[in-house]
């Protein structure tokens, strides 16, 4: 391991946050070149050039992403984790290109897209991920990290959350266990535990004895890399490949190898193959470890939509706060399946407070899309904010001071701005798009 093994001082919690979400879509950015290229059959990349089998621009990203941006939406619109939503919000990328970085699908993992024609045939359950271990592909893992970080707070909620998000798509014990173990690690990171510690034997936050209360049972081959295989091991025993439990070796081995995001991203992404997914899976957990300012300014400058992310990001921030004390019982809507909290309504929706303000219903930006829609042409290439959205955030804020003087906090203040923020450009996101979420299916 790298001499490094303390948790980095300073990053805060919102830092490590906008790390692993921002990470995710470097990791992916950068892996793109190499993707589908055999170990030793190409020159090492050493910067975020683009290329590759779907000639990306540099910083463009690929399904990875794309989905990890439909699931932090699904959270933020709906205040917890909604399980039909989140596939809803997987088919619009699919059939539409909604949230993809160029407008359209051009990349999905064949058990994702099974799981997605499964659903579309028979809509009553969410649970469409295949079983079989030969369906464990890295899949779910890869677009992890917003619903662990946005139950950081309560450990059991985070890992529980991330082994539901991955039932929407890939069911086998491997993926389960790979994910749950990946979401300890995540919560692990935001609570500042070394590097030694995270990477020990078994690690989890709530306990090692943990794992002995899990359903299904840890697979052998994930409780062997939690074991600490990727300690021992060098290529070509690591391997970039698409089965979920190989994915993870090589994460954790570069991650154990490394003392910066730069090198460890480089490294896991160089191994080739599923190079995309690989590094975009290391960048989650190695931006939750050092913060968003280890990752590289020209990387973070040129990943497409950093604004969107890192905003959306703050949103994730933002409900994770507000969980760190509430119950179990609003967090989890797996459908009709049973799960945590099935019954309660959700009680957090961070892009409501914008209506929700104690402001008698005002929504400025309700008034503001018309001339959204009047002023801008939708192309796929045109992202900007128009002038409009910042007056109207302006407008709301003083809205809110003029309604409560003597309660007005600073605080919530700054946090209705980030929300403001974050739902403008997502808004925008759409918008120059041309592409609605919701549209021909109910929200």
């Amino acid at each position: 391991m790298a001499e490094e093994s303390e948790a980095p001082p300073g990053p805060s919690a919102l830092s490590r946050i906008r790390g692993s979400m921002l990470g995710l879509a470097c990791g992916d950015s950068l892996g793109t070149a190499v993707e589908f290229c055999k170990p030793g059959s190409f020159p090492k990349i050493d910067d975020m050039v683009g290329g590759g089998a779907y000639k990306l621009e540099p910083g463009q990203w690929t399904d990875d992403t794309s989905q990890s941006l439909c699931l932090a939406e699904s959270l933020i619109e709906k205040g917890r984790l909604d399980l039909d939503d989140n596939l809803k919000r997987y088919m619009a990328w699919y059939e539409t290109g909604h949230m993809g970085c160029n407008g359209r699908c051009f990349d999905i993992g064949m058990t994702t897209r099974k799981a997605l024609m499964t659903y579309t045939k028979n809509p009553s359950t969410p649970l469409v991920g295949q079983q079989s271990e030969r369906a464990s592909g890295n899949g779910s893992l890869m677009r992890l990290a917003p619903a662990p970080l946005a139950f950081w707070h309560q450990p059991l909620a985070a890992m529980e959350a991330a082994a539901w998000s991955s039932r929407t798509t890939h069911g086998s014990s491997q993926c389960l266990g790979s994910v749950r173990y990946f979401a300890g690690l995540l919560v692990g990171c935001m609570n500042g535990v070394s590097k030694e510690e995270l990477l020990s034997p078994s690690y989890c936050p709530l306990g090692q004895e943990h794992w002995d209360t899990v359903s299904p049972p840890l697979h052998e081959e994930v409780k062997e890399v939690m074991d600490g295989s990727f300690k021992v091991k060098q290529p070509p025993d690591i391997v970039g490949a698409g089965y979920v439990v190989k994915t993870l070796e090589a994460v954790l081995w570069a991650f154990y190898h490394t003392d910066n995001f730069r090198d460890g991203c480089l490294m896991v992404a160089n191994l080739g193959n599923d190079a995309d997914t690989t590094a975009a899976i290391y960048g989650q957990l190695a931006g939750a470890y050092y913060g968003e300012d280890n990752i590289p300014q020209n990387w973070r400058d040129l990943c497409h939509s950093t604004p969107l992310i890192g905003l959306m990001a703050d949103e994730i921030h933002l409900m994770a706060e507000y969980y760190k004390t509430q119950s179990l019982d609003h967090m989890i809507n797996t459908g009709n399946v049973g799960g945590l909290g099935d019954s309660s309504p959700p009680t957090y929706t961070p892009s409501e407070l914008y209506v929700n303000l104690k402001l008698g219903g005002y929504d400025p930006l309700e008034e503001l899309e018309l001339e959204w829609v009047r002023k801008m042409s939708p192309g796929p290439n045109a992202y900007k904010k128009p002038p409009q959205a910042e007056e109207g955030k302006v407008q709301l804020l003083e809205k809110y001071k003029e309604f409560d003087p003597k309660n007005f906090r600073e605080d919530f203040y700054k946090a209705v701005e980030r929300v403001m923020d974050c739902l403008i450009e997502r808004e925008t996101y759409r918008m120059t798009r041309g592409r609605w979420f919701g549209t021909g299916m109910d929200d």
